[in-house]
């Protein structure tokens, strides 16, 4: 009831396109898709009505006028021809008592105090028949009205609100017909949405190079060669998306722990999985060689870091909070993703919860989930060995000359990096600090006596070493690195411009630690 004419006018519009589609359902050769094409309602006698009744451009409102089409009703052209021909009439009026009377410069007016008049200079006022009625002198002018005058303003005055109420009354009429249209417009609403989202998969499928998976009653998820559907999209010209397998089951490998260097494409693994998923259960062809899904009740994902600070919830409590919650609802049938879970808290709360977490995956009869957990901690590598359904896998990477190269692909087997330090290089952390962290990294691995209270104060005794700059210091990380410096010249072949421009390099590194 609240439509507006453009909307009726869309809705026409609407029903027309449907006639193509319905037209190149009939024919296709796909029984499906013919059964859309036969339940597909062209609702031609609305069509009709609202190309007759409804003017090709209304306006948004009906009270701005020009709704209803010309032709549809007389007694509306008829007001529409007085309320438009008025200028014509007068034009007439002028012209006739002009004839009439002999007066040349005679005109008709209008003003807000007595409507339409004929206006005469006192050149020809001897002229002025008797009937005519004086209403206004003027300096050099007399204005009159005649009864002809006062009966078309009359009719002019009320044909704009007559306009109004009638083409108001017809437009109610035709919505409040259209009611009865409403089930038939809204199958064809769902029917055409049904076809885009199915053309919409065809499309993609087509162009990305999708794969029809097989969706069976079964506790196996397995992905040959499996992407993510918009990451492989936004690489840059000529890199190629690096394609993965998953293997999961109830028997063999439920539970696949996943290590790796941070930027190695974890995230990247753990999320295409779910879309793949998901992607299968709802019809689509997914981005892979092959994939075989077993049905998934639900998927639950615990991934990325947030919080709640107006709530008072920490980004460990928003972590805790949504891990519970997916442990409470799990069941033998769903897909579990966790990605660096714990991490909100010290290393060993963190890999204490995530180590109870995965054990009751792997334990509790009600909750033996398909599950790929990504994480830092290496120490949950160990589980392999005591658990029968948990496989260790990590996203390899290769050391070149000092720098780490991502190779992304998933192989058998747990990682002993992070590569955190390298990453923060990447990211443009000043060279001094990276290389004191690795100066840090290297004594904490050498000691690795980390055991409660004994590890705090080593490490903090390995983090105060070196605060102050001393030559008699030989691990300085400041020394070390002008020692780098000085040992990687060729002092043979170096030009006095480049001697003094290391020498700058070497007072920064100093200034810049002091």
């Amino acid at each position: 009831g609240r439509v507006s004419p453009r909307e009726v006018v869309q809705l026409k519009l609407a029903l027309q396109a449907i006639i193509p589609i319905k037209t190149a359902c009939l024919y296709s050769d796909n029984e499906e898709i013919r059964s859309i094409g036969e339940r597909l309602n062209l609702c031609e006698s609305l069509r009709e009505r609202i190309e007759r009744e409804i003017q090709p451009d209304p306006p948004q409102l009906i009270n701005k006028g020009d709704v209803i089409a010309a032709g549809f009703s007389p007694e509306l052209d008829e007001l529409r021809s007085i309320s438009r021909g008025g200028r014509d009439y007068l034009l007439r009026i002028q012209e006739e008592e002009a004839q009439k009377t002999g007066i040349q410069s005679l005109k008709v007016g209008y003003n807000n105090v007595f409507g339409y008049y004929l206006e005469v200079r006192n050149t020809y006022k001897d002229q002025v028949p008797q009937e005519w009625i004086r209403k206004q002198t003027l300096a050099n002018a007399e204005r009159y009205i005649t009864q002809e005058l006062k009966e078309y303003e009359e009719k002019i005055m009320g044909a704009d609100e007559k306009i109004l109420a009638l083409e108001t009354r017809l437009f109610t009429e035709l919505v409040t017909d259209m009611a009865e249209f409403i089930p038939q417009i809204q199958i064809n609403a769902n029917i055409i949405a049904r076809l885009d989202c199915l053309l919409s998969f065809a499309k993609a499928a087509e162009e990305h190079r999708y794969v029809r998976p097989v969706v069976a009653d079964d506790c196996v998820l397995q992905i040959k060669a499996g992407r993510h559907p918009v990451i492989e999209t936004q690489l840059p010209m000529g890199e190629e998306y690096v394609p993965n397998d998953i293997e999961l089951d109830s028997e063999q490998q439920q539970i696949m722990i996943i290590t790796g260097p941070n930027m190695a494409g974890k995230s990247a693994l753990l999320r295409q999985t779910a879309l793949i998923t998901l992607m299968a259960q709802m019809g689509c062809f997914v981005p892979a060689e092959s994939a075989h899904v077993g049905l998934v009740d639900k998927i639950f994902t615990r991934v990325g870091a947030s919080d709640n600070i107006s709530l008072g919830e920490s980004t460990f409590m928003v972590e805790m909070t949504e891990a519970s919650d997916i442990l409470n609802n799990v069941t033998p049938r769903s897909l579990v993703l966790f990605d660096e879970l714990g991490r909100g808290t010290s290393t060993y709360d963190g890999i204490s919860i995530a180590w109870a977490i995965v054990e009751y995956l792997h334990e509790h009869q009600g909750a033996q989930a398909r599950t790929l957990f990504a994480t830092h901690y290496h120490e949950l590598n160990e589980m392999e060995k005591n658990f029968s359904r948990i496989k260790n896998y990590n996203v390899s990477v290769k050391e070149l000359n000092g720098k780490v190269i991502f190779l992304r692909k998933l192989i058998r087997g747990g990682s002993e990096h992070s590569f955190g330090i390298h990453v923060a290089e990447i990211a443009g952390m000043p060279k001094s600090i990276v290389n004191r962290a690795n100066t840090i990294l290297k004594q904490l691995e050498a000691d690795n006596t980390s055991v409660g209270v004994e590890s705090r104060q080593n490490l903090g005794q390995t983090a105060s070493a070196g605060m102050q700059l001393s030559f008699f210091q030989l691990d300085d990380p400041v020394l070390c690195q002008i020692r780098d410096e000085i040992i990687g010249l060729d002092i043979n072949n170096l030009t006095p411009v480049e001697a003094l421009n290391k020498l700058n390099e070497i007072k920064k590194i100093v200034t810049g630690r002091s």
